[in-house]
């Protein structure tokens, strides 16, 4: 595809060369491998100037002057060809991969051979982005590139998690986010139940010519702190050499839910006996008989089948839809370059009532000119986002009785349905949830560059460039207020009343970014040398402003005014500044040895005043053997390449960490006590101590790579291997409330990663009318703490907590990965004498007991590694391409799994098919000593002894479940329309297309609950605890069109 993209866009203006002596008209057509027409190819006779260029039939028509018989057939993208003219002659040009694919960007958005780079960076073409039209340029990225750990939230516009090496910080693992030579913030917006997006989905896919991957230290060196956890350069379409092009990408998808968890069918309402009103399903096993249910206040009471509703959470959603649309013109000649665009994207979700919408609205203005040595490049893009996500309503979808089916209660303003007499007291309609508990969201985005370079003398050049990036978005939150009448089901039931509760906040974040810089290439003789020298400022500024009604006074009417109190105002900002100077040095020699040096320095505003500078850099080699032994190439070896490098890079921290800030006191402070109080107003003192001396996070890092294609670019490889240790991480330790501060900031601890990555692929069939490529990419990574702290005393700390949720401690052990989950142990006998040696210790009622010391290691969140997969068929017009990936390993806690354990819903809830029983192996105690136990766990009390952690510890065990998966994510059939049945049309180039999102999940049999990808809490360390009853995703299939003009 990207090599018949390249056929069309590729058009040389040739002139054509008077010929005043006698000549010979030659005729040809000039096809290529596939037999298509090649179009815009220039044919030049040898030592003249005489040329023309192929019509669209690739045709053409040359008056050759007498002595001259060499035709020249030039394309960019494809093999120069020289041959006799003869008449009627047929030429076939050959795409020439290397050229395609040896220019890559790097650093500051300097271009590179990718043959000459010491590190590994990795590049995905726009039409892998965009093939199965997921509207998100890091959707297109999933399994296509080694090293990369994506992960999504859910439905349309929800952010992606984006890893890269694993997890080296406790505080903060996002990318750095680049955007044609200009950084943008990607923080995402939402929290534990809502995801909103980050700024990285407001980029239009369809703009995007390509993404490069900047993994190593030694790479991302010249962009300072804000890249030490790796580099994402996107690069957008630019008009190249072309008349006037109209283009048009379209797609239309339908939805469904991919993954609902799998519940019993066994039992059915009740706790430990039938009950009319519980959302649980302990009661008695299901029997089909008909029988009362839900309110008993109505006339008649409604009667049911006592039977599983099978498919029950699945039919609750419906199917939805999404359209994308864009539409772009380009204009282009030697001196000038002209793109605009306009993109839509609307997703009406798989929520009910239109629960979960979604609508981007994107803009985008790109233009660049050269005048003699000077040469401007602008770009200007604006995004607009508007949204609406249901609130916590999929808790209540998971408490409810397995017997209950929920579509016949769709209609919540039936007087059977209604919130007067819902069939439980303890959970809320889901469909009334979604109309009456959700957030609205708007933002808009405007980000662009304005750059001007200078050729200052011949290999020297002057760049100047200032972008910016600016997000401002306001974020409601309505929850109805309720009551319900008295005397009425719910009343009597005791159902709690709502007093409702309304926010309306307005949040800005501005980025800043400066660069200035010179660039130096020359050759000497045999050598090539390079360089950069430059200063950057960046400057980011983060604030909102807003308020909250906590109890709503009329019923409805959402607004801070609606209140019988004050509404509580809240105001907060910072800004932080980073300033630094970089230089890199490039050395070539004879085309097989490069060395690049690269160095930074950076003084940053939230680092202590006197020690905010830091230096850093990086050095990298590569070795191409196939230059340095020419030879090679004659054995199959059509490219091999060594290549080292090392790198550090610094990471500084969030404002306000190195000294004290002040807030006024809130009612979370004083136990509702909330000042000003009879005029006089306070403030408080935040409670983290500050720390005057706190270092920058430090990332040393080293790799070796081997990269090799073989057997006519049939084969290719591509194997890296890592090894990095970050330092003095950046957190907040708990301290004792008897010194003023509950935590105090502090650089603690050293983390291991390192792992190998493998990028392989190999096409088994390469003919005139078929291709077939088979691609695959391996991530091992490996971590580990080598360290944390030692406390007053000089003692050394092994553990640091990161969360703690329902007894299920998330932490840093020292000699362990990161990020490892332990519970609770069951308490067992410890006596080696005792001949109940290791056996569980149960109460009197015969329910496992808690022991009070020690803990049991679970495993750790991070995954044992990563397999993508991707193959590509091409018969003539026709494609076909499928992408998926398998994660092996890692742990997550499950907010899904433990409220389903609660209201026995869980199919691991129907141990022994809930028959009573005795633990096997277990003791009780009598009279102070151990005897075998023979208390039996009775049938009624399950609620508690399987599926409350309170009174089981293995519960939790069930909680954390494991995150393998295996994820078919694109499916796609393509055809190009050939370019002689368009030729009478005036449409250029006509592409359909069959396509399909997250088709097919795979998961180990204990995680029956969730996708795991759908477990995201933003990207620190924090984000892989878990899922807290999160969104589901869901499959897409569809069609697209791709018409240019």
């Amino acid at each position: 595809m990207k090599k018949k993209l390249l056929l069309i866009l590729s058009c040389l203006l040739l002139s054509i060369g008077y010929i005043a002596a006698q000549t010979t008209k030659i005729t040809g057509t000039v096809i290529d491998t596939n037999g298509e027409p090649v179009i815009s190819a220039s044919v030049v006779v040898k030592g003249t100037t005489v040329g023309t260029v192929t019509d669209l039939d690739g045709t053409f028509s040359i008056n050759v002057p007498d002595g001259k018989n060499t035709l020249v057939f030039n394309l960019v993208g494809m093999k120069s060809i020289e041959t006799k003219a003869t008449q009627n002659m047929r030429v076939v040009m050959e795409n020439d991969d290397k050229l395609l694919d040896e220019v890559v960007v790097t650093a500051m958005g300097i271009q590179r051979d990718q043959k000459i780079l010491g590190y590994a960076a990795t590049q995905v073409k726009s039409d892998e982005i965009s093939a199965a039209k997921s509207g998100s340029v890091m959707g297109g990225l999933n399994g296509k590139i080694a090293g990369v750990n994506i992960s999504a939230a859910g439905p349309a516009g929800t952010s992606q998690k984006v890893l890269i090496r694993g997890i080296s910080s406790v505080t903060n693992n996002n990318p750095l986010y680049i955007v044609d030579g200009v950084p943008i913030t990607n923080e995402r917006s939402g929290n534990d139940y809502v995801d909103f997006g980050n700024s990285a989905n407001d980029i239009n896919a369809e703009d995007v010519e390509s993404v490069t991957v900047l993994k190593g230290a030694s790479a991302t060196a010249l962009y300072g702190s804000r890249a030490a956890n790796g580099v994402i350069m996107i690069t957008t379409k630019r008009a190249k050499n072309e008349k006037l092009t109209i283009s048009y990408d379209g797609a239309f998808t339908a939805s469904n839910v991919l993954r609902v968890m799998q519940t019993q069918d066994l039992f059915g309402q009740g706790w430990g006996s039938w009950d009319r009103a519980e959302n649980g399903s302990w009661g008695p096993r299901l029997d089909g008989t008909v029988h009362e249910w839900g309110s008993d206040q109505l006339d008649p009471v409604m009667t049911k089948p006592y039977s599983y509703v099978k498919n029950n959470i699945r039919n609750f959603y419906k199917t939805g839809s999404e359209l994308n649309n864009t539409v772009a013109l380009r204009y282009g000649t030697d001196n000038l370059g002209l793109y605009a665009s306009y993109g839509n994207v609307t997703s009406n979700g798989t929520l009910p009532n239109d629960g979960d919408k979604y609508s981007r609205n994107t803009i985008s203005l790109r233009g660049n000119a050269k005048w003699n040595k000077l040469a401007v490049d602008v770009s200007i893009n604006y995004a607009r986002k508007d949204v609406r996500r249901t609130e916590q309503m999929e808790m209540e979808l998971l408490q409810h009785a397995v017997d209950v089916d929920y579509s016949a209660m769709k209609n919540y303003n039936d007087e059977r349905y209604n919130l007067d007499n819902y069939y439980t007291y303890y959970a809320t309609n889901p469909y009334w949830m979604i109309d009456n508990n959700y957030y609205l969201y708007q933002d808009n985005h405007t980000y662009g560059k304005i750059e001007a370079s200078y050729e200052l003398v011949k290999g020297l050049k002057a760049t100047g460039r200032i972008g910016g990036d600016f997000l401002n978005y306001n974020r409601e939150n309505i929850n109805a207020k309720t009551s319900f009448t008295p005397g009425s089901y719910s009343d009597l039931g005791g159902a709690t009343p709502q007093n409702g509760y309304y926010s309306n906040y307005r949040f800005n974040r501005d980025q800043l970014d400066a660069t200035a810089f010179v660039t130096a290439d020359y050759k000497i003789s045999d050598f090539t040398i390079g360089g950069t020298a430059g200063w950057n400022l960046n400057q980011r500024t983060y604030s909102y402003n807003g308020g909250y009604v906590n109890g709503l006074d009329v019923p409805g009417w959402y607004n801070l005014q609606n209140t019988t109190s004050a509404a509580v105002s809240e105001q907060y900002t910072n800004r932080k500044r980073l300033i630094g100077l970089f230089g890199q040095a490039e050395v070539g020699y004879k085309d097989f040895l490069y060395l690049n040096l690269s160095a930074r320095n950076d003084w940053s505003s939230t680092l202590p005043l006197d020690k905010n500078s830091y230096f850093y850099g990086g050095a990298n080699l590569s070795l191409i053997f196939t230059e340095l032994f020419p030879t090679l190439k004659s054995n199959k070896i059509d490219f091999l390449k060594l290549r080292g490098a090392i790198g550090q890079t610094g990471n500084d921290t969030d404002p306000y960490f190195t000294s004290s800030w002040y807030t006024p006191l809130t009612s979370t402070t004083f136990y509702y006590t909330r000042l000003p109080i009879g005029g006089v107003s306070g403030l408080s003192e935040n409670n983290r101590l500050p720390n005057i001396n706190l270092k920058p996070e430090i990332t040393t890092e080293y790799e070796l790579g081997l990269q090799g294609n073989f057997f006519d670019n049939r084969v290719h490889i591509d194997v890296a291997y890592y090894h990095k240790r970050t330092k003095n991480q950046i957190i907040g330790a708990t301290l004792a409330p008897e010194v003023g501060y509950t935590s105090e900031t502090k650089n603690i601890g050293l983390l291991e990663n390192k792992g190998v990555e493998i990028a392989a692929g190999i096409t088994p069939i390469r003919t005139k009318d078929w291709q077939w490529d088979v691609n695959a990419t391996f991530t091992k990574n490996k971590s580990k703490v080598l360290d944390l702290w030692s406390d007053v005393n000089g003692n050394e700390v092994t553990e640091y907590n990161i969360y703690t949720w329902r007894g299920i401690e998330y932490k840093m052990r020292v000699g362990e990965q990161i990020g490892t989950f332990q519970v609770p142990a069951v308490a067992r006998v410890t006596d080696t004498n005792s001949p109940y040696y290791g056996y569980a210790i149960v109460n009197n009622n015969g329910f496992l007991t808690q022991s009070t010391t020690e803990k049991e290691v679970i495993g750790s969140s991070q995954p044992d590694f990563i397999l993508g997969l991707n193959t590509s068929l091409k018969y003539k017009n026709w494609g076909f391409t499928i992408v998926g990936d398998w994660h092996k390993g890692g742990w997550m806690a499950s907010n899904t799994s433990y409220i389903t354990h609660f209201n026995g819903n869980s199919t691991q809830t129907v141990y022994n098919e809930r028959n009573s029983f005795i633990w096997p192996y277990s003791v009780k105690v009598v009279n102070g000593q151990y005897v075998e136990n023979n208390i039996p766990t009775m049938a009624n009390q399950f609620s508690y002894s399987i599926g409350n952690y309170s009174y089981n510890p293995l519960v939790r065990n069930e909680i954390v479940i494991p995150k393998d998966f295996f994820k078919i994510r694109e499916i796609t059939v393509s055809y190009d329309f050939p370019k002689k049945v368009l030729a009478s049309t005036p449409i250029s180039k006509l592409t359909l297309s069959l396509i399909g999102r997250n088709l097919f999940l795979f998961t180990p049999k204990k995680n029956n609950y969730v996708d795991p990808e759908v477990a995201n809490m933003g990207n620190d360390i924090t984000s892989e605890f878990g899922e807290i009853t999160s969104a589901a995703s869901y499959r897409s299939i569809g069609g697209a069109i791709k018409v240019e003009f």
